[in-house]
């Protein structure tokens, strides 16, 4: 598979991740992320062979396994290549044990939920990038990688402290938006703060916003997610109603689960039922649970639901006249 063309100084290796990649000049190159294994790690290591660039930096966007996967790969076989990452993302990426540890409600995970999908193999973080303040600011700022002025782009919401990246009129925006297929066949976008998902659609919104098309700085010319197909500037305002309309009506359909009281597990049951969709595993299981409790959260903080501690355990309930 080779690196697809976006602009003179910027690449994307295609797939169920898209991978970006930024040339630094002297045939250098920055990647931005690295899929799901090493196998994923290898095709771009080759794809960046075939162009003619050797891999200088990687920039991990956030900590899940999907996206940082083929670290270890590429930093075994290619020498002194710099991780950079966000704060607290980069100590997931350090220790991803951490994050099948939280889905499962903090406990020592079970055997399921330490497949490739959920605990990729740790590696060093050279330099974190930012600060967490400034990330839950939404505030842009300027990174040096390899030589290049980069700007990172606070998009949390899908993750603690996700960052995109943006160059030469292009955003890659990782998690911070899905493309129609994603969101299709998911029903619910994985969130770990549904507030701070809507901000960082706004925020892609708002560097998107007229004039399109010249590739000013903070407002580019094309959006890569990290699942699905290359955006232009001009068809971005669809794309994010889309995703913002994806997680209202998530948030709408947890709020119906709760036309009566019930615990967590309950209401990933009804949400799934309403949805009719049937999850292949317990690690989509408890990924879909981890959604809905972060819409359970999102509610609570607009007061129209509550938990409560009862014999069955935490129960949330509606605080919605019906």
């Amino acid at each position: 598979m080779l690196l697809q063309s976006i602009t003179e100084r910027t690449w994307y290796l295609p797939g169920a991740n898209n991978l970006g990649v930024v040339t630094t000049g002297a045939g250098g190159a920055i990647a931005i992320d690295t899929g799901l294994d090493k196998d994923t790690g290898r095709l771009l290591r080759k794809a960046l062979d075939a162009a003619g660039l050797t891999l200088q930096a990687i920039i991990s966007t956030h900590h899940h396994a999907d996206h940082i996967g083929g670290n270890s790969y590429l930093l075994r076989n290619i020498p002194d290549i710099q991780v950079y990452a966000p704060p607290l993302e980069a100590a997931l990426i350090e220790h991803p044990i951490l994050e099948p540890i939280y889905l499962n409600h903090g406990a020592s995970p079970t055997a399921a939920l330490r497949t490739r999908w959920l605990l990729a193999q740790g590696t060093p973080v050279h330099q974190r990038i930012g600060d967490l303040e400034r990330i839950n600011k939404g505030d842009p700022f300027d990174l040096q990688v390899a030589g290049v002025s980069l700007e990172i782009i606070p998009l949390p919401g899908h993750s603690i402290a996700q960052v995109g990246v943006a160059y030469d009129g292009v955003c890659f925006a990782a998690d911070g938006f899905f493309g129609p297929a994603v969101l299709a066949r998911h029903g619910v976008p994985y969130a770990h703060d549904v507030a701070a998902q809507l901000a960082s659609l706004e925020r892609l919104a708002a560097r998107c916003s007229p004039p399109c098309g010249r590739g000013d700085r903070g407002r580019d010319i094309w959006f890569l997610p990290g699942h699905g197909p290359l955006v232009a500037c001009e068809d971005m305002p669809a794309m994010l109603a889309s995703n913002r309309a994806a997680i209202t009506q998530s948030s709408s359909s947890v709020l119906r689960a709760l036309h009566q009281p019930g615990t967590l597990d309950v209401i990933t049951g009804r949400v799934l039922r309403a949805l009719g969709q049937e999850l292949a595993g317990i690690p989509q299981y408890v990924i879909f649970a981890g959604a809905i409790a972060a819409h359970l959260t999102y509610l609570e903080q607009q007061g129209l639901v509550q938990a409560v501690l009862e014999e069955q355990g935490i129960t949330w309930r509606s605080n919605v006249e019906r």
